[in-house]
């Protein structure tokens, strides 16, 4: 008699994947911060940081020698890190607000085989973490795989 009732099996839905896979993200990209901040105050430190360095990089960016174009060159990575890593933290407030979760499953419907595909592999990143350069290869793939899925969302 006691053995009739299982516990039902939590379902995740495409609210949670995402959810997952964005925290994710955002904590690889912030792993090199002390865990002892807040999560969303080490994000702004770490938006801070690509600031600082994108500003750097730009006044000493040149065309007319070599070390002027790598200044260009990692102006420009570091903007396009910065905002990635703004659209990442603001996609990632979004699916924080629970009230949004029906809505936020309804509009993700078509991309929902997608991002569980995503969501299989970051559930698996161990299998990706043998060597620095094809973790971050791995982690790039993730965030521009799932920044297009949330393409829509705006």
């Amino acid at each position: 008699m006691f053995g009739i009732f299982k516990e039902s099996e939590k379902v995740i839905d495409t609210y949670e994947h995402v959810g997952f896979i964005l925290k994710s993200l955002l904590t690889y990209e912030l792993k090199d911060l002390p865990l002892r901040y807040e999560f969303w105050y080490r994000v702004a430190i770490r938006q801070e940081e690509f600031r600082i360095l994108q500003a750097e990089h730009r006044v000493k960016s040149s065309m007319n020698s070599a070390i002027g174009r790598f200044h260009q060159t990692q102006y420009e990575a570091t903007k396009q890190k910065c905002t990635k890593l703004a659209r990442l933290a603001d996609m990632y407030k979004y699916f924080c607000i629970e009230d949004e979760r029906e809505s936020l499953n309804h509009r993700l419907l078509f991309y929902k085989e997608t991002i569980a595909e995503i969501y299989d592999h970051v559930q698996n990143k161990e299998l990706y973490a043998y060597c620095d350069s094809v973790q971050q290869q791995f982690w790039e793939a993730v965030s521009e795989d799932i920044l297009n899925a949330l393409a829509h969302l705006d």
